[in-house]
């Protein structure tokens, strides 16, 4: 068999390895992983823009809250500041002197039991305040520019 023809023994190894069972390429597989990768980025694009909708909605819906209650708080107000007034516009000096002489049977006091009390000007002690802010003034600048002076000596050095 020395002299049989080579080119017909490679036709026999083509045709054998034809006829073999295919083996899955490693290429194939990273193809398939491949695939798999853009599912999992969208996923996590997916979840990260879930993230910050839900973030922006609570916080207009935060927004909306505080809105409302600032409504509600000027209602309030303007609530109260009526209120007030209707009091203070119920509480007439006249209506007050009638109630007293009619249900609680007061009388208005006579000339004979009013005294009047008279204090003399002499007596009355007066603090002018310029004097009082002076002393406090003088020992704060004394203060100040102490600090000035002794922060100035540590700074020469560093400049």
């Amino acid at each position: 068999m020395g002299y049989s023809n080579l080119a017909y023994k490679e036709y026999l190894d083509e045709q054998t390895k034809i006829s073999e069972p295919v083996k899955e390429n490693p290429g194939v597989r990273k193809k398939k992983i491949r695939n798999f990768k853009p599912i999992v980025y969208a996923l996590i694009l997916s979840a990260a823009a879930y993230f910050m909708i839900s973030k922006n909605v609570m916080l207009y819906e935060t927004q909306q809250e505080i809105k409302s209650k600032q409504a509600e708080l000027t209602d309030l107000e303007t609530y109260t500041s009526q209120r007030v007034f209707e009091l203070e516009q119920s509480v007439d000096l006249t209506t007050i002197e009638q109630i007293a002489t009619t249900r609680l049977n007061m009388q208005r006091p006579e000339q004979y039991q009013i005294e009047y009390v008279s204090i003399d000007r002499e007596d009355v002690t007066e603090v002018t305040s310029g004097e009082v802010e002076g002393v406090k003034n003088k020992v704060n600048k004394a203060a100040d520019s102490f600090k000035k002076n002794i922060i100035g000596i540590f700074t020469l050095g560093i400049k």
